[in-house]
């Protein structure tokens, strides 16, 4: 079965509020083995809708719709609908039952608008909704010399569609979905760019191939999203496993986690595997860093102790003047050659304040070229007489630097406590 999910409303349409339904109903319908192909986003205009719903059922056996069914003037849903398919609108006595017992729950008098919401197109079934007072539609659209559109429209309200959801799936069984499985993996990987890994896996991104391998860039990370799909998921995961192998042994230390791990995700993990703790001193990415980390905790375990952050690194030279300094290897803790400060001087002094084993310096930005796109920073990490200077140079929209910085720094992180260097 191929799917389509139709988002309606003005505000979506005007990018006023962020449509995530469309996100979230993706996920349940292709664990029901439903592939989406399509999101349409429409506005709250009649004509517009029906030549929506009419495209949509002819070319998508499952479609979804969110939002359109409440009682005012611009919930357009059920009349597009009915438009769309040819059919009258009809009141439902069940529906309006359900919509007067909501607000006689709550001591208060039925709007006559209201009763709107009680007419489905006929043929229509109805899904109950526990929560509010538009109930669902579904109707099977017939379509000549193949099997019919099944066609289901929910309310927009995230909280009232989800509890609504699973009226849709049971049908949806009913109707010989779940029978197949479809298994996403994806393989997350930081330290070189898009083209650049995937020069590095010729014939496993080519499309055509089972398992489909696809590749992609979110904010500095590279994505591997393995695709398959089988009768259950035991079966789809043979099939990706030998996959899975051949990208970890060409990539080894690029990848840095799966599915939903992110790199500060796998930071706190190594440091409490190790029973570590650590302390930041930011200059560059206004606490990006620390964000991420403090979010990554979750719990009380203290990995993650806390961080200065500053503008630069003269001035956390002064803050930190009354911490006292350990000795240093001869051949670390030079000065920065811009500010005169030591970076692994203050990562010692940063640990010390913090009373943690690990303490991490991010230097400023030094821009390298006219558009700010080419930039390097000094990074410090210390760890006892263990001591990592280098100085990482990078390529970057503005729009990203900080969030290309944080990630270097983690992955920095990351690198240190997996192979020590």
């Amino acid at each position: 079965m191929r799917g389509e999910i139709i988002a309606i409303g003005d505000e979506i349409t005007s990018g006023r509020i962020l449509d995530t339904n469309s996100q979230w109903l993706s996920v349940r319908l292709e664990d029901l083995g439903i592939r989406v192909l399509f999101h349409t986003v429409v506005g709250d205009e009649l004509q517009a809708m029906v030549a929506v719903f009419r495209q949509a059922i002819d070319r998508s056996d499952v479609v979804i719709t969110t939002g359109g069914l409440g009682p005012t003037a611009d919930d357009l849903t059920r009349e597009a609908l009915a438009n769309a398919t040819g059919r009258q609108l009809v009141e439902f006595p069940e529906a309006l039952e359900h919509i007067r017992q909501f607000f006689q729950a709550r001591q208060r008098p039925m709007p006559e608008r209201n009763r709107v919401q009680a007419a489905f197109p006929a043929g229509s079934d109805m899904i109950h909704n526990p929560r509010g007072t538009a109930p669902g539609i579904f109707l099977a659209v017939p379509r000549d010399g193949r099997s019919p559109c099944y066609f289901f429209c929910l309310p927009g309200v995230p909280s009232e569609m989800r509890e609504m959801w699973p009226q849709v799936e049971e049908r949806l069984r009913r109707l010989g979905a779940g029978r197949e499985y479809i298994l996403h993996r994806d393989i997350k990987c930081f330290g070189a760019g898009e083209s650049q890994v995937e020069a590095m896996l010729p014939d496993l991104i080519r499309r055509g191939r089972d398992p489909l391998v696809g590749i992609n860039a979110s904010q500095n990370t590279i994505i591997l999203r393995i695709s398959t799909r089988g009768a259950n998921r035991e079966e789809c995961e043979a099939k990706v496993e030998p996959v899975v192998r051949t990208i970890y042994s060409i990539l080894g230390d690029l990848i840095f986690g799966e599915n939903e791990t992110e790199l500060q995700d796998v930071v706190i993990a190594q440091l409490r595997a190790q029973h570590l703790s650590l302390a930041l001193l930011e200059t560059t990415t206004a606490g990006l860093v620390s964000e991420w980390l403090s979010g990554a905790e979750k719990t009380q375990h203290q990995t993650y102790r806390g961080a200065l952050i500053v503008e630069d690194l003269s001035r956390a030279e002064k803050l930190l003047a009354g911490v006292s300094n350990r000795p240093q290897p001869a051949e670390s803790g030079e000065p920065d050659s811009a500010l005169g400060v030591s970076p692994a001087s203050l990562a010692h002094r940063v640990a010390q304040l913090f009373g943690t084993e690990i303490g991490v310096v991010a230097g400023p930005l030094r821009f390298l070229n006219e558009d700010g796109t080419l930039a390097e920073f000094s990074l410090a990490v210390c760890q006892g007489q263990r001591v990592l200077e280098k100085t990482i140079r990078f390529n970057s929209h503005p729009d990203f630097r900080q969030i290309t910085v944080a990630r270097h720094i983690l992955n920095t992180l990351r690198l240190w406590l997996r192979n020590g260097t």
